[in-house]
């Protein structure tokens, strides 16, 4: 079942409403926008894609991703290369993702004559340019954060342009390089997008995983953090974020993550985003000191701040959403409880991904929420026990 956001049901119906009216008219501007409709083939290639995904028949399901990819090939469709690109990613087929996601930004926008493709740049500028049509999905820029750091190494001057809230953990972590926001207007020699660096820097998941930079947050508000939060109890301190303003995800709901709370010997740290002060009431189920809510962090302010405050922390527990990413882009120890939809950058199958190589990844594979959060806290409670690097960022 999916939780209720912010504690309230006529909010959630309410968002729901509208959410499903901005799918459907994002749909209706695609189907506008294709300069002739879909073949009948590929809508019953679609249905019988859609139908192995509901049976989570991830083996059926790769051939039917393959033969996408040939008919998008096939008709130089750059919505289905992405499609494909997406899901032969989650298969752990990094190269043929990269392969299909290049040629479909080739496709929708033209190869640039500055396009850069892995050259070493000299003298010659170059921009990175990791920025998204809606600023608040932050997930691909965390994933690719560490590959324009690669990148930036190519040239003597890179620029890396960002969502404004990513400018000062990116250029901490990446000093040889000029990080600067959005909105300002920076040209190179040579740009690079998230497809260029996928391509150069992400065909192997192998190497994906050995070469894993974390990023780094403030020392010293990490070090603030971890004294403010280590003065309130002798538990380990454990991040958790259990839910999404998104109406496709499956989350677990408040009974199931308050009774996870309760049987786990550690002490929660609220890394929530919104008004959650209903929720925080349902959770905490009369006991407060189980999980600490720090008005002091907003996420969708600073994110700065909100990456010491996760980096102070033992662990984290998360759904799929930006406090995802971030957590394993820090190399904090993190489980990421993900859900049997197909939408996302998770791995389909096994319990990591190149990108996180600290992370554990739990799949729901159909059983109910309880029985996933008790092997959450199995696996939380192995990451407890191990010995551990000191708090990212010191």
């Amino acid at each position: 079942m999916t939780s209720f956001y912010h504690g309230s049901y006529i909010r959630y119906v309410i968002g729901g409403l509208g959410q499903r009216l901005r799918r459907y008219t994002k749909a209706l501007r695609k189907l506008s926008a294709r300069s002739k409709p879909l073949p009948a083939s590929v809508l019953e290639l679609q249905a019988k894609v859609e139908a192995l995904i509901v049976r989570r028949d991830w083996k059926g399901l790769e051939a039917g991703t393959n033969e996408i990819a040939v008919t998008a090939d096939h008709n130089r469709d750059p919505e289905l290369m992405q499609k494909a690109g997406q899901a032969f990613e989650r298969f752990g087929n990094f190269a043929r993702a990269a392969e299909l996601r290049l040629s479909a930004r080739r496709l929708r926008k033209g190869k640039s004559a500055n396009e850069w493709t892995g050259e070493n740049l000299g003298s010659d500028t170059l921009l990175i340019d990791l920025v998204e049509d809606d600023p608040r999905s932050l997930g691909r820029v965390i994933r690719h954060a560490r590959l324009a750091g690669a990148a930036a190494a190519y040239a003597q001057s890179a620029t890396i342009r960002v969502e404004p809230r990513l400018v000062s953990i990116l250029q901490r972590t990446f000093p040889k390089a000029t990080v600067v926001p959005a909105q300002r207007d920076v040209v190179g020699d040579k740009r690079a997008t998230f497809e260029d660096l996928a391509w150069v820097f992400g065909r192997d998941a192998e190497k994906l995983a050995a070469d894993f930079v974390p990023l780094r947050a403030d020392p010293e508000l990490v070090e603030a953090f971890r004294k403010r939060y280590r003065a309130m109890t002798d538990l380990p301190l454990v991040g958790l974020s259990w839910g999404s303003k998104s109406h496709t995800k499956d989350v677990p709901d408040f009974p199931e993550w308050a009774q996870f709370i309760a049987q786990t010997q550690a002490t929660f740290v609220s890394l929530q985003y919104g008004q959650i002060k209903p929720a925080l009431r349902r959770l905490r189920n009369g006991n407060d000191a189980r999980l600490i809510f720090d008005d002091s962090v907003d996420q969708m302010v600073d994110m700065d701040r909100f990456a010491a405050q996760v980096a102070a922390l033992d662990a984290v527990v998360t759904i799929s959403n930006t406090a995802a990413h971030l957590a394993g882009a820090l190399g904090v120890p993190t489980v990421f409880l993900i859900d049997d939809n197909f939408q996302t950058a998770w791995p389909v199958t096994g319990d990591r991904t190149p990108w996180y190589p600290k992370g554990i990844v739990i799949h729901k594979e159909g059983r109910t929420w309880s029985l996933v959060l008790d092997e959450a806290g199995r696996r939380l409670s192995s990451i407890l026990t191990t010995p551990s690097d000191a708090p990212r960022g010191r």
